[in-house]
């Protein structure tokens, strides 16, 4: 396998993640609100289509992990932190958030580790952003690297601030993740047709 085998992993992971996001919704309880609620709550225990957001995190969890052991060499700091990323991603599908119906009896240790889970996939975040800035052969120059860091630690707070757009916050904060992940592995197979950059699709 080489870097072509992670572009096309890790675009696979991006997609299914994303149809999750926007399919997911419309097989969800009433009470659930894309605007309002997060991506965690609408995986939530006992929520009806469930399955679909956390089939997505675990399709973006696992394409994101395989994709930075395939890739490794290229920047170690920033692959380890990205496979932290896709295995958090992927505790979040097994361990699920309290369910937001009301009425439902929910399992809080689960609840628990859903969210430790997730605290692993923002901090994992962060430090690929941190790595690819100031771990060689990193550039201070990186905007994106940049806005990823600054939003990890923005948006969360937002968040707290704006309960009614946390889903919505939330959203923006997976939307520049995708674009983190596939600048990572994907754009430098198709940057000079991918030939210097140890790229094949066959």
């Amino acid at each position: 396998m080489n870097r072509g085998s992670a572009a096309v992993i890790s675009s696979s992971g991006i997609s299914v993640i994303v149809v999750a996001i926007i399919v997911g919704p419309f097989f969800s309880p009433p009470e659930f609100s894309w605007l309002h609620h997060s991506t965690s709550e609408q995986a939530g225990q006992h929520m009806t289509g469930a399955w679909i957001m956390r089939v997505g995190f675990v399709g973006f969890g696992l394409a994101t992990l395989t994709a930075a052991l395939i890739d490794w060499n290229t920047r170690p700091f920033v692959r380890a932190a990205l496979a932290l990323f896709g295995l958090g991603l992927f505790g979040t599908a097994i361990w699920s958030n309290a369910s937001i119906v009301p009425g439902v009896s929910s399992d809080m240790h689960e609840d628990w580790l859903h969210s430790v889970a997730s605290g692993v996939v923002g901090t994992a975040f962060a430090a690929a952003c941190a790595a690819r800035l100031f771990a060689p052969p990193g550039s201070k120059r990186d905007l994106l690297a940049w806005g990823g860091l600054v939003m990890s630690v923005v948006f969360p707070l937002a968040m707290g601030a704006l309960p009614e757009f946390r889903g919505l916050i939330q959203r923006v904060m997976f939307a520049v993740s995708f674009v983190f992940v596939a600048r990572e592995f994907i754009y430098p197979c198709f940057k000079q047709g991918g030939v210097d950059n140890g790229c094949s699709f066959e």
